[in-house]
């Protein structure tokens, strides 16, 4: 009889434990949105993205590395693993821009991003760079008395 009672215990106590383990998980991963915001609308809209998050306590270089194209200069990047990362943004193709940040990802904070990008001008044939006259003499270098 006792060998039956233990049995059944056993055998209760392990159905318990695969019905627990069957439970819906909290995913470990999140959803990040980057914008990038331009400060004049003659700005060109960005072509192509490298995102790199890399781990900040060294333990996971380049969880995310790849290139994106963004529509509307938004990019959603999938399935990012919670924790405190280096986060580096290349702006490629007609419009260049990088930017670097550091950054807790997490399910409580909000996980979007947000960049300025710089005003950017094109290169108009017949414009010139004005002459800048230096003076030697004033300089720091030329200067005896900064030597002293």
């Amino acid at each position: 009889m006792k060998a039956v009672c233990v049995l059944m215990l056993l055998f209760t106590l392990l159905k318990v434990e695969t019905a627990n383990a069957q439970r819906k998980r909290v995913p470990d991963s999140v959803n990040v949105l980057i914008r990038l915001h331009p400060r004049s609308p003659k700005n060109p809209r960005v072509d192509s993205v490298l995102v790199i998050f890399d781990r900040f306590d060294h333990t996971g270089a380049g969880i995310v590395k790849r290139i994106y194209h963004p529509t509307d200069n938004q990019i959603s990047i999938p399935e990012v693993p919670e924790g405190k990362y280096y986060i580096t943004i290349y702006c490629l193709g007609f419009y260049r821009d990088v930017f670097n940040d550091q950054l807790f990802i997490s399910k409580r904070h909000s996980n979007n991003l947000r960049y300025k990008l710089k005003r950017s001008e094109e290169y108009v044939s017949g414009t010139f760079i004005p002459d800048i006259e230096i003076d030697f003499t004033n300089l720091a270098i030329t200067n005896i008395k900064s030597f002293r």
